[in-house]
């Protein structure tokens, strides 16, 4: 399967839609295609955004080997263009007063370690099945 490069932009739309539910915002479109990416290899990269893979997955399977470098670090410049935008506070800062029991936190924590485990999961699944190594 012959995949062609994504524009910035492109990649910036994508790779947002993996992370974050809110609208994207043209600046941060902007932005992040001003950061331009003098990657020697953006081979996995243009992978997974052409084949719409879920990208969170990919990079924490490949993170947890040790590779996957450049997806992990455009994911994390895409999170820094957003977290100093008040519109994505509640995204990376919980506003709500503690108030709840100790049985809600047990369960919250819980479900993150299911969810840790799935995209862990599925992330090796498309690994292996997409030849990202």
């Amino acid at each position: 399967m012959a995949d062609r490069t994504p524009s910035p932009a492109e990649e910036a739309r994508y790779l947002y839609a993996c992370l974050f539910r809110a609208p994207l915002d043209a600046v941060v479109v902007a932005r992040y295609e001003a950061v331009g990416h003098a990657s020697a290899c953006p081979t996995l990269v243009s992978k997974v955004v052409a084949r719409r893979l879920d990208a969170e997955a990919v990079e924490f399977a490949l993170r947890r080997r040790g590779k996957g470098g450049d997806l992990t670090r455009r994911m994390q410049i895409l999170c820094y263009l957003v977290e100093v935008r008040r519109d994505y506070l509640d995204e990376f800062v919980n506003l709500e007063s503690p108030a709840g029991s100790v049985r809600a936190a047990w369960a919250a924590l819980l479900m993150a370690t299911v969810r840790s485990a799935w995209k862990l999961l599925k992330g090796e699944y498309l690994v292996r099945r997409h030849g990202l190594l």
